[in-house]
């Protein structure tokens, strides 16, 4: 099967996040069973138009917004009649491609926008988007749909979506016994630093995990338009000896992190699936993220982790403190967060996938 994708960002984005990471690994793994894959992606400084990476050929054209407008002009030069089937990624603006492609289109949303508008754009494109993302999605109504989650699917099928198909991601398993939990009561933060993570909701959570379970400690890993403040906010709350600050970590540093680290707090807004939770209960730390689209699809409650309240740091104080109190109750809930995260096998993720594209083919 020959197979374009159409994806707002490349795994070498600088903003890349986790439906970067997951459109890649896909890509990477529809070529390992001998299909055809190109992605076609924004541009960024450095970048070239055209390259390989991991044997995924990628066509970068247009920037960070001029991506859409060029959508057409794209597909005339580089796909019309050369490939089976588009698999159209779409986080927020969509690429029409069903108003002008005449190959089958597959939409892939990983999640209705939302809130998460206001901390991706600037005012007043980000109340525009907000509003007209209902509009902008009508195109693909009748289009058969693949969502991440549960939580996806009803919002689809809410706005009028007819046939939407479930693909939960999957994860490799990595080497055993590589690296131990640290000595000290450690939690961390993984994603990048925009508005719609919330990483100050950890910050917050910490200072009072920090005060009642003394010599723990937070890393803050990833980067983004809010790491300024957000130092700023832990010299502030008095817990800026107790918080690092890792940024942007390549693969094997963030896989040394995570099995590292006790506990992941996860306060995001909404996530299409939320790919770090499979990420850190495959290396035995369970997660605690808050009541939202997404992390309620990930995150079952007492068995990889804890779902608490949204928007209330306060709500994952009393949970992590309940961990570190009690090390058979750590102990278990990391023992559940592997058996949990083995569920959902790569191999499971790309059978599913091919599946659902395979039967939509015609």
């Amino acid at each position: 099967m020959r197979i374009a994708f159409f994806n707002w960002r490349d795994i070498r984005h600088p903003q890349a996040g986790g439906a970067e990471v997951l459109t890649h690994q896909l890509l990477k793994g529809l070529i390992a069973r001998g299909h055809e894959a190109t992605l076609f992606t924004s541009s960024f400084k450095g970048a070239a138009p055209r390259e390989t990476v991991d044997g995924i050929d990628h066509i970068r054209y247009g920037g960070r917004f001029s991506i859409y407008a060029n959508a057409y002009s794209c597909y005339k030069r580089h796909i019309e009649g050369r490939y089976d089937i588009i698999i159209e990624g779409i986080n927020g603006v969509p690429f029409f491609t069903p108003l002008f492609a005449r190959e089958r289109v597959v939409p892939m949303i990983h999640q209705l926008t939302r809130e998460n508008w206001f901390s991706g754009l600037w005012f007043p494109l980000s109340l525009a988007g907000y509003h007209l993302e209902d509009l902008m999605l009508r195109p693909y109504h009748g289009l058969p749909t693949i969502a991440l989650s549960k939580s996806t699917k009803d919002d689809l099928l809410a706005l009028g979506f007819k046939d939407v198909s479930i693909v939960e991601p999957g994860i490799g398993t990595p080497s055993p016994g590589k690296w131990r939990k640290e000595p000290v009561p450690t939690l961390i933060f993984l994603g990048r630093l925009v508005k719609s993570k919330r990483a100050d909701h950890a910050l917050r959570a910490f200072r009072a995990i920090n005060a009642r379970i003394p010599g723990s400690r937070l890393w803050i890993v990833g980067s983004g338009s809010e790491e300024a403040h957000l130092r700023s906010l832990a010299r502030e709350l008095g817990i800026q000896a107790s918080v690092i600050f890792h940024g942007k970590v390549d693969e094997e540093r963030k896989s040394e992190l995570l099995s590292k680290a006790h506990v992941m707090l996860f306060p995001a807004t909404r996530e299409g699936w939320g790919l770090v939770v499979l990420e850190a209960n495959v290396r035995g730390t369970p997660v605690i993220g808050y009541d939202v689209p997404g992390l309620r699809d990930s995150i079952e409650d007492g068995k990889n982790g804890f779902i608490v309240s949204s928007g209330d740091p306060g709500a994952m104080v009393s949970s992590a403190v309940s961990l570190f109190e009690d090390a058979d109750k750590l102990e278990g809930l990391s023992a559940g967060a592997i058996i949990h995260a083995k569920k959902y096998t790569f191999e499971r993720y790309m059978d599913r996938f091919i599946s659902v594209i395979e039967a939509r083919r015609s």
